[in-house]
Parts: C-alpha cells; structure tokens; sequence
C-alpha cells in the first residue's frame, strides 16, 4: 500500500505542470508570426538585429492580419506549409550571396549547424535573460500558448513541481547569492 502512494507521489512530483520562469530558456518564441506592423510600433524595445522577415499571410482563422515571420539569425526556416510539408525559406538574395550560398543544399547545412550549435531565430523582442521586453504588450498568439490542445503549442522547457523544488532549494543555498545578498545589505548602508 505505502509503495503504491510512494509511486503516485513521485509520479505527481516528476509530471511537467508550468512554465518557471527562472528556468525559462524562452524556446517556445522562435519563429514566431507577429502581426504586421507590431516590430514598427515596438522598434524601440526590439532586442536583437532583425535581418529580415516572411509575410506568411493569416496565420491562423480566427485573425484578420497577416503576420510575419522575422529573422534575428542571417537564415532560418520560416514555414513549414502545412499542406505540402514544404520548408519556405526566408532569405534574400543578397543575403545568400553575402554567405556564399549557392544551393538550398548548403542552406539546409547551415541550418544544421545552426541547431548543432543551439543557435535559434529567437523572436526580435526576447532578451539575452530569455525575457519578453514587450510582455505587457504581447500578441495574442504568445497570449495563448499553451492555451489550446488543438495547437501543438507545449513549452519544451516545462518544468515539473521536482525540478521547481530543486532549482528553489539549491538557490536558498546558493552561497554566492547569499555573499552577493549581504554585500549589497552593507553597500546601501554605508551609502547612507
């Protein structure tokens, strides 16, 4: 009997539940369609170099803009076309001559270093912290993720109620943030 509650517990602790954003690598805003027009109003809180962009149309059938995909990395894959499965690129072709690319075949190799090297096409408005710098402000689609399971919209960084104790716990004990803590203490008291 105590083993089947034993089981059941760590089965609860070890489910993923959230997103925690202490842990947040922030890999749910990549390739993200914004609305046309929301990098203008926004320019000043952008966060990385936008080296252009996709206009894929209505990205979904409830929106009446079309939204656009933009590149914070020199490639990227913007689209995968839902009917044919096709990959859309959105390159230009100055771009292209600028990497010396000459073939989609050495577009797909730099894709892959890319990803061997974790290097994402993070949303223009995500911070070196893995932060939104226009969260209050946000698109519907970042809204609602995670919001619907007819969209495949599941954070991949999910955190379970484990892993959130854990990252709690050792922080509590963190002895460089405890020094760094009473530092700052003493450094606003001599101030004074």
């Amino acid at each position: 009997m105590n083993m089947k509650i034993l089981s059941k517990a760590v089965k609860y602790l070890k489910s993923p539940t959230q997103c925690y954003v202490p842990k947040c690598k922030a890999h749910c805003c990549i390739d993200v369609p914004l609305p046309e027009g929301f990098v203008e109003r926004f320019q000043s809180r952008i966060q990385s170099p936008i080296y252009g962009g996709l206009n894929i149309g209505i990205n979904d059938p409830k929106d009446t803009y079309n939204s656009i995909v933009y590149s914070t990395r020199p490639i990227q894959i913007v689209h995968i076309d839902r009917v044919t499965g096709e990959k859309l690129y959105g390159i230009s072709k100055e771009m292209m001559e600028a990497m010396n690319l000459k073939s989609l075949e050495d577009v797909n190799e730099l894709l892959r270093q890319y990803e061997a090297k974790k290097i994402y096409n993070y949303c223009p408005f995500i911070t070196n912290e893995a932060r939104c710098s226009v969260y209050d402000y946000r698109p519907d689609i970042c809204r609602e993720f995670g919001s619907s399971p007819a969209k495949v919209d599941i954070c991949p960084e999910k955190s379970s109620r484990l892993d959130i104790i854990k990252f709690e716990f050792s922080n509590m004990f963190n002895l460089k943030n405890t020094i760094e803590s009473i530092k700052s203490i003493f450094h606003k008291k001599s101030k004074i």
